[in-house]
């Protein structure tokens, strides 16, 4: 079976290594090619992973050179992988397009779900990884932790002041660029903040933002579901 692809320029060409699995992989609007010596029948091997459909599908690639020429045509067959080997590419494919933009933007919405639930970065991590969320979109995250036992209460700005008996997180925009969000901890009763990037370091630079350069955007307030 024959395909046409396009390779998507930017970072086209990536390497990385999970779990200590090392990986080659190229960016195309259609999906992936990818090569792993510990993947498939091992070195040299290429892999196409077609990101066009809801369930990604595997496939040999037959020998060719990836390039980044506007557009490529390839010869692909259905591939029998183990479900360890599957999970192992899409974890990978997770890391350089969700947590490998987040780690160079900010971790905020990560560093600020630690605290409030008092839970371990790698655990937070494996949710949002085995899930294939975005943990810097609020939904993403409402969606990952109740999967995990957690109800979510999601309102608007005025849960602020709402919800000042909990833990909540506060979601501030920059007023230049609305595209770029930021997640503040608020502690019971106003008590304290935490700011991993350390923009808001009391409660009254919230509640005045706008002389910040934000915007306060929704609030979530998180609690673990009764057994």
């Amino acid at each position: 079976m024959k395909r046409t692809i396009h390779p998507i320029t930017d970072q086209h060409h990536r390497t990385g290594t999970f779990n200590g699995i090392e990986f080659h992989g190229w960016d195309y609007r259609e999906g992936w090619i990818i090569s792993s010596p510990s993947i498939g029948q091992g070195l040299g091997e290429l892999l196409w992973v077609d990101g066009t459909v809801d369930v990604p599908c595997f496939h040999s690639v037959s020998p060719m050179k990836p390039s980044d020429q506007s557009v490529v045509e390839i010869e692909v067959e259905l591939l029998e992988l183990t479900l360890g080997e599957k999970t192992a590419i899409l974890d990978i494919f997770w890391q350089w397009e969700v947590w490998e933009p987040i780690a160079t933007a900010g971790t905020c919405a990560i560093d600020s779900l630690e605290r409030m639930l008092d839970l371990s970065h790698d655990v937070l991590l494996n949710w949002f990884r085995t899930a294939r969320r975005d943990p810097s979109v609020l939904e993403d995250i409402v969606k990952t932790l109740e999967e995990n036992g957690y109800t979510v209460d999601r309102v608007g700005p005025e849960g602020f002041g709402r919800f000042r008996d909990s833990r909540r997180l506060v979601s501030m925009f920059r007023k230049d660029d609305q595209t770029k969000g930021h997640v503040v901890l608020v502690y019971e009763h106003d008590q304290a903040i935490f700011d991993s990037s350390h923009v808001f370091k009391q409660v009254g630079d919230i509640v005045w933002s706008d002389r910040l350069g934000y915007n306060r955007g929704p609030v979530l307030r998180i609690e673990k579901e009764q057994v």
